[in-house]
């Protein structure tokens, strides 16, 4: 069992990855890039805040001043010039005016910075298409945050795309379950195009996050419910069927969507493919690639707002900061990754 010393080291430690996955000038750029660059504070200004966000997803039972504590600790021993400084723990209250100051977009920002594709050597892929998923989850909104929100808004959503195997994030959404998915799916699909191929399982394979995805040129491969209709305009020959999913938005550079119906491997459960020729892609390599797709609960193990444990990680007292906070874990899982890349794991 560890010494308390010994746990107040690795924790330090801790800060310093979080500095090393995001330097400060990177951090400071896109506090730049957000316009909150000018923000006057003595105590807590934007950089420091940002690294405070962070460390509050990496420790996320934490009390707040001890965790400004251990940042200042951190912050001392990753940077001995002293840039990164605290010149006293802030109280609880000065950290959350601190964190509304900043706001969400510089998380947004930097997150955009940091997730990037892959080489593409070595990548997975189907056929010569690069495999990526779209999947994610929800968190519920506590009484304390709903209470200052929008009625009937719950929960929080977050969609991402990731690539198969690794994980790696290329895009992010995150916004109230209630939300119109198609405001923000630039950010979730800002770096696909022709030559990838996108499977998503059926809660966030909607219409109109369909319409934007095929937007980028990039190919789909969508669990699809029982329920939706898709009428049948040609057979074909290994017993799959095109049709034009009544619901999906007209693609501006495809027209009106046609899309191949392959049944799934359970009965409630239908694929639907923009890979229309079955010599192109067989109904077993498309179950096969469906199946092999990167799960969310692989991240969620990371993300403690996620875990289904009685005492609930997400502590934000309104939804803005809740969404901050939320940004905060998505880099907090890049930075994990990232790191479990660098070594090998």
């Amino acid at each position: 069992m560890k010494s308390t010393a010994e746990e107040r080291l690795s924790d330090r430690l801790a800060i310093g990855i979080l500095i090393w996955a995001f330097p400060p000038d990177r951090v400071d750029g896109a506090i730049r890039a957000s316009g909150r660059a000018g923000i006057r504070t003595r105590l807590l200004p934007p950089l420091i805040t940002v690294y405070y966000v962070l460390a509050m997803c990496l420790f996320p039972y934490k009390p707040y001043e001890e965790l400004a504590r251990l940042l200042s600790e951190g912050l001392a021993l990753s940077d001995p010039t002293g840039v990164l400084s605290l010149s006293c723990v802030p109280s609880t209250a000065a950290i959350s005016r601190a964190r509304m100051r900043l706001g969400i977009q510089p998380l947004r920002e930097l997150f955009a910075q940091t997730a990037v594709r892959p080489p593409a050597e070595g990548a997975p892929r189907f056929r010569r298409a690069r495999l990526w998923t779209l999947t994610g989850g929800t968190v519920n909104v506590p009484d304390h945050a709903a209470q200052g929100g929008a009625p009937g808004t719950p929960r929080m959503r977050i969609a991402v795309v990731a690539e198969h195997g690794s994980g790696m994030l290329i895009g992010a959404q995150v916004e109230p379950v209630t939300g119109d998915p198609a405001k923000s799916a630039d950010e979730l699909f800002r770096l696909l195009g022709p030559g990838d191929l996108l499977v998503a399982h059926a809660e966030f394979a909607v219409p109109e996050l369909a319409g934007a995805a095929l937007a980028t040129g990039a190919d789909l491969l969508w669990s699809v419910p029982q329920s939706t209709g898709l009428p049948v305009t040609e057979t074909l020959d290994d017993g799959s069927y095109l049709s034009v999913p009544p619901s999906w938005p007209d693609d501006p550079v495809r027209g009106r969507p046609v899309v191949r119906v392959v049944t799934g491997a359970k009965c409630a459960e239908r694929l639907v493919t923009t890979l229309l020729d079955p010599a192109q892609a067989s109904r077993a390599e498309l179950r096969g690639a469906y199946e092999a797709r990167w799960r969310f609960e692989e991240a969620a193990e990371q993300l403690d707002a996620f875990r289904r444990t009685p005492k609930k990680a997400m502590r934000s007292r309104s939804p803005e900061m809740m969404e901050q906070e939320l940004w905060g874990y998505l880099l907090v899982y890049c930075a994990i990754r990232n790191l479990a890349k660098n070594r090998n794991l």
